[in-house]
Parts: structure tokens; C-alpha cells; sequence
């Protein structure tokens, strides 16, 4: 095993980069699966603890998750939050999009940590139903669609762990028009274009409970919940960010989860509006280590989640499939 003295992070970083850039046009070969699961392994093979939510990284530690997500929706939310076909019923239109995201979180302090993301999305729409004399219509859009820093400091360790949560949105321009290729005339979003700045404060708790007509048995379970404030700019509305989860562990290398995770727009605050709620459910697979809290020592998790935006307002309502590899090193 490589030692962290011998490690040559610069070539690290630079794998890192071409990965971002290979990984999408291989995802969906069994060899480019195979490959970014590899991948994976290695870069985050040195892992001694794990973190979930309100939960902070001790000091001089990495935390790392890499993020993907596929969508699909033939649907959409008006303004009014009721639900419509995407274009029109002739047209069978479909709407597409695959997200990634390598996140890091860095213990300045036990109590103080550092926070980084970088997103790229992939975005296709597509009219199936069009007449022959129509032609073709199908536009595609994709880039780097923020870059994100941000601290999170916590504030209690019993009897909840208690954190408040600062990060900046910055929009790099990218996906916005490419020459002269037509594909990208009248092309899908890839986001609202905006920058932004979030508050959040987050609370969790780890207990156990009682196992009905079994009294020596007791059943994890965790509860999160997380709320605040985003500003943005560009004529986009400030929002209010929610969520909630809660989960248990049925046995001990398996988290069962459920969420709800969305933003509800703020009225008067900019004439470009959205608001979205989105379901998931999931698991979370402990490769090694005892416990995605944070209170094991080696860990690497695998996670993978089923999401549907279960309400909206000027938003697409996509479904969702969501994988992430998470570590700590």
C-alpha cells in the first residue's frame, strides 16, 4: 500500500481531472463500468472514518464522495404546480440528464470543516412522436454548472449533533452556447445561469430502538434534517433549501434510508422561479468499517438511491438513479 508521505498528489489530481472527463463517455459500456469502479477503489482506498449530514470530519482529515445521477422525465410542473407532458402529446418528448460531482470536505478542526464541489451536467432533450415532414429534433447541452465552497462549523455533540453550514455558488459560464454546432440551438438547461450564497443549520441523532416482541433487541436508526436560506443573483428568487432523512440498519453493513430534499422559491425576490420536493429511497453498503456516522474506524461506502420530484412549481419532473462512492482518508 502506498504510504500518504510517498503519494504523489499532483498525479492524483491529474487522474482525478481525465477521469471526470472519460467517465461519461464510457458509463454505459460494462468496461467502462468496470473501470470507474476500479477507478473508485483505488483513489479512496485509505479511508479510516465516515460522515453523514450534520456530522463533522476530525481534524487533518479528507472526506470524499463521488457523486453521479441519471434523470429521465416525459413531464413537467407549471408555475401553477400542476402537471403537464413535456412540449405536447404529438411530439412525445423526453428529457434527459446525467449529473457528477466529486465532493471534499476538510478537517480544519474537529469541530471546523472545509468544503468543496465541483458539478458537471449532461443534458438531452428529444421530440419522439414528430411527423417525417418535421424533421428531426433533438438538442443536447453540457458543462461545468457550479463550483461550489463553502465551512461547516459544529456546534453541539450531545445530546444532538448540531452544525451550521455556509457555501458559495459560483456559475463558471460554461454551457452556454458552442459555436456553430446546431445541436446546440434552442439547447436543454443546464441551470438558471445564477451565483449564489446558502445558510444552512443541520441536526442528527444516532439512537436505538426497540424491537417489538423481541426485548434483548435493540435497531440503529438515525434522523437528519437540514434548513436555511440561499440568495441568488441574475434575477433568480432566493430560495429556502429543506431536508429530511431518516434511516436504520437491519444488519450491520446495511443502511436502509428515506429522504425528501428539495428548495421552495421565495416570492418577490427575482422573476425566475422554481420550486421542486424530491422522494428517494435507498441503501447504503458498507464495503469495511462499522457505521456511515462517523464512529468506525476504516470505511468505504457504496450508496445507491431511486428519486422521483414529487411535486414542483416551473420545474421538469424527473425520476432519478443515484450512485456515490464515499470515503474518508
Amino acid at each position: 500500500m502506498v504510504s500518504r508521505k510517498s503519494f504523489n498528489f499532483a498525479l492524483y489530481r491529474k487522474l482525478v481531472y481525465n477521469q471526470l472527463i472519460n467517465i461519461k463517455r464510457t458509463f454505459m459500456t460494462r468496461r467502462g463500468i468496470f473501470a470507474n469502479l476500479l477507478f473508485l477503489f483505488s483513489a479512496l482506498v485509505l479511508v479510516e472514518e465516515a460522515f453523514a449530514g450534520a456530522w463533522t470530519v476530525p481534524k487533518h482529515k479528507v472526506w470524499a464522495e463521488y457523486y453521479m445521477k441519471w434523470n429521465y422525465a416525459k413531464e413537467e410542473f407549471t408555475i401553477e404546480g400542476k402537471r403537464k407532458i413535456l412540449s405536447t402529446a404529438e411530439k412525445n418528448a423526453r428529457s434527459q440528464e446525467f449529473v457528477m460531482e466529486p465532493k471534499i470536505e476538510y478537517g480544519l478542526r474537529d469541530d471546523l470543516n472545509l468544503l468543496f464541489g465541483l458539478e458537471y451536467k449532461e443534458s438531452h432533450y428529444k421530440e419522439y412522436g414528430r411527423q417525417l415532414a418535421w424533421g428531426d429534433f433533438a438538442r443536447k447541452n453540457h458543462g461545468i454548472t457550479n463550483v461550489k465552497f463553502g465551512a461547516k462549523y459544529r456546534l453541539l455533540e450531545n445530546p444532538v449533533v448540531l452544525s451550521v453550514q455556509g457555501r458559495i455558488f459560483i456559475y463558471p459560464g460554461y454551457g452556454i452556447y458552442h459555436g456553430d454546432d446546431p445541436a446546440y440551438t434552442n439547447q436543454p438547461s443546464i441551470g438558471k445561469g445564477d451565483d449564489a450564497f446558502e445558510l444552512r443549520a443541520l441536526i442528527g441523532k444516532k439512537f436505538d430502538i426497540n424491537v417489538p416482541f423481541w426485548a434483548e433487541a435493540k435497531l440503529p436508526c438515525y434522523v437528519g434534517a437540514e434548513t436555511g436560506y440561499r440568495w441568488r443573483n441574475r434575477h433568480v428568487a432566493n430560495d429556502i433549501p429543506y431536508f429530511v432523512e431518516a434511516g436504520f440498519w437491519p444488519v450491520n453493513w446495511l443502511l436502509i434510508k428515506s429522504e425528501i430534499d428539495g428548495y421552495k422559491y421565495h416570492g418577490g425576490t427575482g422573476s425566475i422561479r422554481e420550486s421542486y420536493g424530491i422522494w428517494r429511497i435507498g441503501g447504503v453498503w458498507e464495503i469495511f468499517g462499522d457505521s456511515v456516522l462517523r464512529e468506525g474506524n476504516k470505511l468505504f461506502n457504496i450508496e445507491f438511491q431511486y428519486g422521483m420530484t414529487v411535486w414542483g412549481k416551473s420545474t421538469t419532473a424527473y425520476q432519478e438513479w443515484v450512485l456515490k462512492a464515499q470515503a474518508q482518508f
